[in-house]
């Protein structure tokens, strides 16, 4: 079973891969959809997916 960290470093590559360098406009987009809806686990969520994203893409 894979851990929490696991599975969102799994999410970051994931996206990675697919959106390239715009997958940060992609999980920006994800976690403004979670504030809209009042959905603070989700926004906290994408938020943590973004983290390690930039640490995969550092500027």
């Amino acid at each position: 079973m894979l851990s929490r960290d696991k599975e969102l470093w799994m999410v970051a590559l994931q996206i990675e891969r697919i959106h390239g360098t715009g997958g940060a406009a992609f999980i920006a987009r994800r976690q403004k959809h979670f504030e809209d809806l009042a959905e603070e686990e989700g926004a906290a969520l994408w938020q943590e997916i973004g983290r390690r994203f930039d640490e995969l893409n550092p500027a």
